[in-house]
């Protein structure tokens, strides 16, 4: 009877531990923080700063992406058809490389993501802040890692506007580091800023 008594007592020790450590794994992480694992740290830009780092400033459309090696990470090359050039030499098509990528004709495929990285895809009008690229020969990079990429859509009054999606992007400053927001603005606002900046250029 003490054995049955004393196996029953540490069952019931087994189960409240076990129980506790489940409700301290499940405990959710404070709204603006997410693991390190989901999120890719860049210092935080405002738009001026974009404006002053950026080599190409464009408006347009992406026409196509492909994915190619560099070394021994892939890249995504996206083609946009330029419609407006705010910075920049004024040219029809730039090249954009984006980190991350999928290699399809392996045996095997390979992909490579990494969060809170810009993304295109074909027919997206986007809205540029862009730095010459050292990894791939003419071809430009996004500025702030995805800040200087913004989406151009249509809003519910039916005008034109820029979106961003910086959820997945931890950003630093001199406040410390927060998780990125997603926001949207009227296309016509950040084009004036933009221009008002480089007239003081």
């Amino acid at each position: 009877m003490k054995k049955i008594t004393l196996v029953s007592c540490l069952l019931i020790v087994i189960a409240l531990l076990v129980s506790s450590r489940w409700a301290t794994a499940v405990d959710a992480p404070p709204q603006d923080t997410l693991p390190t694992a989901d999120t890719s740290l860049a210092v935080a830009l405002s738009v001026q700063d974009m404006v002053n780092q950026s080599d190409v400033i464009a408006i347009g459309n992406c026409v196509e992406t492909k994915s190619v090696w560099v070394d021994r990470s892939l890249v995504t090359l996206a083609t946009v058809s330029v419609t407006e050039n705010l910075k920049g030499t004024e040219t029809s098509n730039i090249t954009v490389a984006l980190p991350g990528g999928v290699d399809a004709n392996r045996k095997i495929p390979v992909a490579m993501t990494y969060p809170g990285a810009p993304q295109m895809t074909p027919g997206e009008n986007v809205f540029l802040f862009l730095t010459a690229s050292d990894e791939v020969p003419g071809s430009y990079t996004v500025a702030g890692f995805s800040q200087g990429k913004f989406s151009i859509v249509t809003d519910e009054d039916g005008q034109q506007a820029v979106s961003r999606d910086l959820r997945q992007t931890s950003l630093k400053s001199n406040n410390g580091i927060h998780r990125g927001s997603n926001n949207t603005i009227p296309l016509d606002t950040l084009k004036n800023e933009v221009r008002g900046y480089l007239k003081n250029q």
